[in-house]
């Protein structure tokens, strides 16, 4: 085993389907003694990093019917040349729980304004994160600005998570 990663596993990916949507999902199941190992008791949604066939990812181990999953992007399978029913080997560690990459534009802004920096703070850490990914996922300059503004209407109860505006 690695000396960076406490935990690893091969295992097939699989689709998972969820919802009367039938959302379709790639994903690894995380072997039960693994399960047992961890305190997915105390962090149902427990935030690990690791690689797939040697390629860096972070994620949160999604709990589904008594048993977790990894889910892996098209992006991550297009970088591993993997496929559904393919094998991988899966090394992960426990990740902090409370961590939250901020991007800097983000990160500025709130910066600027303690009001917003106390509000920001008053967020779990999930909430930040997705505020946080969010921003970070905007490609043009003026889309990341006009998001960053969304996360202000968030923190003051103007928008949703989602961007949607909240009526009074």
């Amino acid at each position: 085993m690695s000396p960076y990663f406490d935990y690893e596993f091969d295992a097939p990916i699989c689709h998972h389907d969820v919802g009367s949507e039938r959302y379709r999902y790639t994903v690894v199941y995380l072997p039960e003694d693994h399960a047992k190992a961890l305190p997915l008791d105390d962090f149902p949604r427990l935030r690990i990093s690791g690689e797939v066939n040697d390629c860096p990812f972070e994620a949160a181990l999604t709990p589904v019917s008594g048993v977790w999953y990894i889910l892996f992007s098209k992006k991550t399978l297009r970088q591993i040349d993997a496929k559904v029913g393919d094998l991988v080997m899966v090394r992960y560690r426990i990740a902090d729980q409370d961590a939250v990459e901020v991007p800097e534009l983000l990160a500025a802004a709130l910066n600027k304004s303690k009001k917003m920096k106390r509000l920001w703070d008053q967020q779990t850490p999930g909430k930040q994160r997705a505020l946080a990914y969010r921003v970070a996922t905007a490609k043009r300059p003026e889309t990341q600005d006009k998001r960053v503004a969304e996360v202000f209407d968030v923190l003051q109860g103007r928008r949703d998570l989602r961007g949607n505006k909240i009526s009074p």
